[in-house]
């Protein structure tokens, strides 16, 4: 059972490395690159938006199809959105210099972006779910190595080449992304097979265990009835993802209104993305002593902390000291609520559970901070925008508070 955790931590360590290089790439230079193609902050805002409002109505379709498929393996589906992606980034790149063009493709290109996060930890799940132990915190926090140093090196190659190098990154990556989830699969001995537990996901529970009996999927509408709790709290976390939204997608203006600039800026995606290694490494021992639902509680506390440093900093350390609080905030909420949303729905729902939990962190979340905080930004400027992003995630960080319930269960292989 060692061995085959261990296979699975490095090959999901590999899958989730090689997505956060290529994310840093389109989506956190995503202000550098849009503002090179001449749109204005209000314009890069809409456009962000309608991704994150695209992938609102595209997370929650593509989850509802993994949970019903029998014939299609979740990580076949990841494949194929990834492909989509790698094309579409290869034609913004041939296309001349369209507005329209550009605006259209980054709108379809971050969707699905977003969509692929959830199916990620659905990936993970369908394992850890049948007791195999892998490290999921370790294998994230790879990714946020990883993440840290496209940062800074794409932070530097930007300044020295301009940022027409930002696409050329992602298409030379992207494809180590896409080899990733064709190989994210572990052969499990026979002793280990049974009944599919999940239709289409070609994972099977050990034969000594009670035989899986198939339920029909929740659908949207009725999941929202059956989990009420569950809603407010998605809607405590969006409010939470508000300031952690406007201060990525900002950064670039942010840095800028302190002295900074895009070297700065890479820097600061790198001390925070470096800071989540050791909070994610280390969150298979953390859980073992304090629960899910009040590690969300304490990352959602840390957002608001973030949040109000980053609106007080003066120069270019406070923003990164703010950026440091990231190890406290999203390094311990990234897996802390995908095992708390494990934890808290049926197994017949646990696609559309991480991926209602999407929509809320970078649907919901990133559509409203990218539209409001793109016109507040051209309206009043970065102190204001990041004042409104203050008040937000502290009443987002009282929501969940009051929002998060005890866990029901405690999945095998997560503990």
């Amino acid at each position: 059972m060692e061995r085959l955790a261990n296979q699975l931590t490095i090959k999901y360590a590999f899958l989730q490395s090689t997505y956060w290089i290529c994310q840093c790439a389109i989506y956190s230079f995503a202000a550098v690159f849009l503002q090179s193609k001449n749109f204005n902050n209000m314009q890069i805002g809409i456009v962000l938006a309608l991704a994150a409002i695209l992938s609102i109505i595209l997370q929650p379709v593509v989850a509802a199809f993994a949970d019903k498929t029998k014939k299609v393996p979740l990580r076949y589906i990841v494949a194929v959105l990834m492909v989509m992606v790698y094309l579409l980034v290869i034609l913004l790149y041939l296309l001349p210099n369209s507005f329209l063009l550009t605006a259209v493709i980054y709108v379809i290109v971050g969707a699905i972006s977003f969509t692929l996060n959830p199916l990620f930890n659905s990936l993970a799940l369908e394992y850890l779910n049948r007791g195999i132990p892998m490290n999921y915190g370790l294998a994230r926090g790879m990714g946020s190595i990883a993440f840290a140093i496209m940062s800074y090196l794409l932070g530097n190659l930007v300044n020295r080449f301009g940022a027409g190098i930002i696409p050329v990154m992602f298409i030379g990556t992207y494809c180590f992304a896409i080899l990733s989830a064709f190989l994210f699969k572990i052969e499990l001995p026979e002793t280990m097979v049974s009944t599919d537990l999940n239709p289409g996901s070609g994972i099977s529970v050990t034969s000594g265990r009670e035989p899986f009996k198939e339920t029909a999927p929740t659908g949207i509408l009725t999941f929202f009835i059956k989990y009420k709790k569950f809603s407010f709290f998605l809607i405590g976390v969006s409010m939470i993802f508000y300031s952690h939204s406007l201060i990525n997608t900002y950064l670039i203006n942010i840095m800028k209104q302190v002295g900074g600039g895009s070297t700065d800026m890479g820097i600061s995606l790198s001390i925070a993305a470096t800071l989540e290694l050791p909070a994610m490494a280390g969150f298979i021992y953390i859980i073992r002593k304090i629960s899910s639902n009040k590690l969300v509680m304490v990352a959602a506390f840390f957002f608001f902390i973030k949040a109000f440093i980053t609106w007080l900093a003066p120069n270019v350390l406070m923003i990164h000291v703010s950026q440091a609080c990231q190890m406290l905030s999203y390094a311990i909420f990234t897996p802390a609520s995908v095992y708390y949303v494990n934890s808290i729905v049926e197994d017949h729902d646990k696609v559309k559970g991480q991926a209602m939990l999407g929509v809320a962190t970078l649907g919901i979340a990133g559509s409203i901070a990218n539209i409001t905080g793109g016109k507040i930004l051209d309206t009043f400027g970065v102190s204001d925008m990041l004042l409104l992003g203050t008040l937000v995630t502290a009443l987002g960080f009282v929501i969940v508070m009051f929002s998060t319930e005890k866990p029901r269960e405690k999945a095998k292989g997560m503990s």
